[in-house]
């Protein structure tokens, strides 16, 4: 067998490092976990601890607050010591949370259960960033959205399917024929907890952080091989060559004035888009289970929930690395606009469906602009900077986080005191106005990227 025909097939993309795939695995395992406390954090604390929207909105801020405290810390970390290391406190962390959900709600103690979520935010935060940068530091400039979307999106999305089919039955056959025991009705949070703890372990045995793909892509060299996005790997001396990306990095030109305006006006996009998306997504089920299922039971309503939620969250990341692959190919301000008016018109079709099928499939299509949303922000940061990738992406997810405080706050307050749909009406006009202006910061930003990209 040829070698590059070896090599895209253990890849998995167009252009990765080696060991790209055995490396993201460990986000299959995390994700087992996710579809259930998804569930768990959006259900509980309205319909399980009898709490209001506010006290819902509060739940959900509590997490990105945590992350407020800690994220300069570990944005710092990622650029200066070991990433896997950090994986792994944060795969630690994640263990933590899960037991103190459980033993919350064994307790039924709606405190616990925010203790739970000030930690996992706390403490998963030194997850995210250096997975980030490890991912951007083993794949290919050209294929950055689509190696990102795969390495969280897709393995995730694995993981959700995985994790459905082994805490959906449980939840589900407790809930029919012993509703009263909570603590084997939880018991896939105790699983998830030790699943955890063993694949960040195992991440950090196995995960080589020092092959990057610029050494990589040098061993190529030293052999007489090179790199071409579109044909995999070519001789030396094919005459083909990468259609996709600039000849050299943009290392020359110094930031000046728009350069700051750029940058602050994408920072700020990014502030605005987080609370807008989390203004109406805490309030996604209390929507549904107040909508569509009044008349049914109130053991079988949980149930119906996590049935709709499922093909949701595991088609949309699974998804999101193929629309990663389409967003590479165009131009950022047309993802911006294709992003924006779709998220409108599916947030507006969410909230006047009639039966909880149509519901459950709006949301599919939802989720998948979600998801692909926040793989396209993740790609233009990390293209700003190489040697200061893990502050980028630190300072990406401080404002995300910051904006995940504000947004179920808000979300709360009109759930309150307003109708069941004013958080998503809210939100659409919002994301509107956002589009233009995200536009612009781009644009005045994009000459300063030290990675350059084309566009065909």
């Amino acid at each position: 067998m040829k070698l590059d025909s070896k090599l895209q097939k253990s890849s998995g993309l167009k252009i990765t490092t080696p060991d790209f795939n055995s490396m993201i695995r460990i986000t299959f395992w995390n994700g087992l976990g996710f579809i259930f406390f998804n569930f768990i954090k959006s259900y509980v604390v309205i319909y399980f601890f009898g709490g209001s929207g506010i006290d819902l909105g509060i739940v959900m801020a509590l997490q990105p607050l945590a992350r407020l405290f800690t994220m300069p810390l570990i944005a710092y970390l990622t650029d200066h010591s070991s990433k896997k290391r950090l994986v792994l406190i944060g795969s630690i962390g994640r263990t933590f949370a899960y037991i103190l959900y459980w033993l919350s709600l064994v307790v039924h103690n709606l405190y616990l259960f925010g203790v739970g979520t000030f930690l996992q935010g706390l403490l998963v935060g030194f997850f995210w960033p250096p997975f980030y940068s490890l991912i951007s530091d083993k794949s290919f400039k050209g294929n950055r959205t689509q190696a990102l979307a795969k390495g969280r999106g897709q393995m995730i999305g694995y993981g959700f399917l995985m994790g459905a089919l082994l805490s959906i039955p449980i939840f589900a056959l407790v809930s029919i024929f012993m509703p009263d025991n909570i603590p084997l009705m939880y018991s896939p949070l105790l699983i998830f907890a030790t699943i955890n703890l063993i694949a960040g372990h195992s991440f950090y045995l196995k995960v080589d952080e020092n092959l990057t793909y610029e050494k990589y892509h040098d061993s190529l060299k030293n052999q007489n091989l090179v790199l071409s996005n579109n044909q995999g790997f070519l001789d030396a001396n094919d005459d083909k060559v990468d259609q996709n990306t600039e000849p050299r990095n943009n290392n020359n030109i110094q930031p000046n004035r728009m350069f700051y305006i750029g940058f602050i006006s994408l920072i700020l996009a990014i502030l605005v888009t987080s609370i807008t998306g989390t203004i109406y997504t805490p309030f996604i089920s209390a929507f549904l289970i107040e909508n569509l299922l009044p008349g049914f039971s109130e053991s079988v309503i949980p149930i119906i929930v996590m049935i709709v939620y499922f093909p949701a969250q595991v088609i949309s990341q699974l998804a999101a690395s193929k629309l990663g692959k389409l967003f590479d190919r165009i131009a950022p301000s047309m993802s911006v606009v294709l992003i924006g008016i779709f998220k409108a018109i599916l947030i507006w079709l969410l909230i006047y469906t009639f039966t909880p099928i149509d519901f459950a499939v709006i949301l599919i299509f939802l989720y998948i602009v979600l998801e692909s949303s926040s793989y396209f922000i993740q790609a233009i940061m990390s293209r700003v900077s190489i040697k200061h990738r893990g502050k980028m992406f630190g300072l990406n997810i401080w404002i995300d986080q910051l904006g995940r405080v504000i947004g179920p706050l808000i979300g709360g307050l009109l759930w309150d005191t307003l109708d069941y749909r004013a958080p998503f009406i809210f939100s659409i006009f919002i994301g509107l106005g956002l589009i233009p202006f995200m536009i612009f910061a781009i644009r005045k930003l994009s000459p300063y990227m030290v990675e350059q990209v084309k566009i065909n």
